[in-house]
């Protein structure tokens, strides 16, 4: 369970296709300073975050731009409780150390010049919320005990000006979101404090 403080009610909201077309909803929206586009997270839900009296001051949520970081449930407490995004190599509330996931680039397996150690995100819940960033991890429900594969996201607000725009990093050929080409679909920042987190998203898909 997550404390309460946490969390922003107001600000829960359900992207199922079924809430979004009753609330005529567009699919991509441009927001920040200079604006920047980015998809709605249609099929996921989520629960509102609080903004902390640093992101009120710096006006983030309207001169910031939108953005998804996937991830695995377990992560999820460490992340909250330091309140924001670690670098690799970087140490967490309580003393541990940020790992490199599983399956990503590591030092001695990347391609020439990439940088490990930065944050990567993107404006596409597409691209952020595919298997490889956001994990699934096994969900029953305790109601009627159907079985779920579930996701976990971040919505996050960063910095313009703070990142680079770069080509996915999953191997896809194919393409993962209309609104963006894959070679413009992953940002990268290296800068801390340079992001600001302001809900977490979740997707729950039936399993057999």
């Amino acid at each position: 369970m997550f404390l309460e403080a946490y969390f922003e009610p107001q600000y829960d909201t359900c992207y199922c296709t079924r809430c979004h077309a009753e609330r005529n909803d567009q699919l991509y929206y441009s927001r920040g300073k200079p604006a920047k586009d980015y998809g709605l997270p249609i099929g996921w839900y989520r629960f509102g975050l609080k903004l902390d009296a640093r992101g009120v001051a710096l006006n983030v949520a309207d001169e910031w731009h939108r953005a998804y970081h996937g991830t695995k449930k377990d992560k999820l407490a460490g992340i909250l409780s330091c309140g924001n995004l670690l670098i690799p190599g970087d140490v967490a509330l309580g003393g541990r150390k940020i790992d490199i996931p599983d399956g990503h680039f590591t030092k001695d397996r990347k391609p020439k010049g990439f940088d490990i150690e930065q944050l990567f995100v993107s404006p596409s819940i597409r691209y952020s919320g595919c298997s490889a960033y956001a994990t699934p991890s096994r969900y029953t429900d305790p109601d009627n005990k159907q079985l779920y594969n579930a996701q976990v996201a971040l919505q996050v607000l960063i910095r313009p000006g703070s990142y680079t725009v770069g080509e996915q990093t999953i191997g896809a050929r194919n393409e993962i979101d209309p609104k963006f080409s894959n070679q413009e679909i992953e940002w990268s920042t290296k800068e801390r404090g340079g992001i600001m987190l302001y809900g977490l998203l979740f997707h729950l898909e039936e399993s057999d």
